[in-house]
């Protein structure tokens, strides 16, 4: 063995352990405040405090059984639900529109679309809640609802949702489409039978990103919500102000919480899809068809 051979091998370990060593720390850094807030949600006193005497499940019990609490819980997942389904439908269909087809000032669109994004949420918040302070829609005021508060969290989430979905779909085989569109197929029909399926991991993905920042958003909600319509990021940062009790431990555990049960169901439903696949190929004589086989198999049965 040559000596820079020994050298370079010398080399890659050393690489090899810093990036471990680096990969360990970013772990550590981002579960060691989710166990310590995990473990003083537990805590059976009445500050927030770390390290904790006592557990007890107290403050669990007294967040499921607080009216404000749970209302502000539910106003968070309702706007959340509202901004996924606002975000993901329109950031889809403008992701698919950029991505097939020429559009004239496509450079100024993609802009405004991005311009969002760059605006600080104390801005958005008070311009949105100034412009809409008024506005009434059949008759109830749209300040301090929870359509206003999904609005605005769509600014901050659609154009994420875009960007994800323009990189999905441009891995999606071109191919295919002009085979059903050449085989007769109407558009929308290709759109749902041929890109949609290829796409599904992005879009469940796309949406669950656009829930977390519904769910977490914060500064455009205490702008946006009242007292009966506030959010739990608001509501936590309206009783830190008062007193910094373990329930807000257990609101954050609930966010976390929401978010990995998010997470669960993505998982779950990815790998039902993956297992029907599999189903569907054990029955098959031939074994998995080849991608590019099947996708044509696709077309012309949604070409007829």
């Amino acid at each position: 063995m040559s000596r820079s051979f020994a050298t370079l091998l010398r080399v890659d370990l050393v690489l090899r352990i810093l990036a471990a060593i680096f990969g360990a720390s970013i772990l550590v850094y981002i579960l060691l405040p989710i166990l310590m807030t995990l473990a003083m949600s537990f805590s059976a006193g009445q500050q927030l405090r770390f390290p904790i005497r006592n557990l007890s499940l107290e403050w669990y019990l007294d967040f499921a059984g607080s009216a404000q609490w749970t209302s502000a819980l539910a106003n968070s997942l309702l706007v959340a639900t509202g901004t996924m389904v606002l975000s993901t439908s329109s950031g889809v269909a403008a992701a698919w529109a950029f991505t097939r087809n020429t559009i004239r000032g496509s450079s100024v669109l993609y802009l405004i679309i991005m311009l969002p994004l760059f605006m600080p949420g104390v801005v958005l918040g008070l311009g949105i809640a100034m412009t809409f302070s008024r506005v009434q829609v059949f008759g109830v005021s749209l300040f301090g609802s929870p359509l206003l508060v999904i609005l605005a969290h769509s600014l901050w989430a659609m154009p994420l949702v875009f960007l994800l979905m323009e990189a999905v779909f441009r891995t999606v085989d071109q191919r295919l489409v002009e085979a059903a569109l050449d085989l007769g197929a109407r558009p929308w029909r290709v759109f749902v039978e041929v890109v949609l399926p290829a796409c599904t991991t992005g879009i469940f993905s796309s949406a669950l990103f656009a829930f977390v920042i519904s769910l977490n958003e914060f500064v455009m909600a205490l702008f946006l919500t009242d007292r009966d319509s506030q959010t739990l990021p608001v509501l936590m940062w309206l009783s830190l102000r008062s007193a910094a009790t373990p329930m807000l431990a257990v609101a954050s555990m609930t966010l976390t919480g929401s978010v990995l049960i998010g997470l669960a169901l993505v998982a779950v439903a990815r790998t039902r899809r993956m297992q029907h696949r599999l189903a569907r190929w054990d029955q098959s004589p031939t074994g998995p068809p080849r991608p590019e086989a099947q996708g044509l198999t696709q077309a012309a049965h949604i070409g007829q």
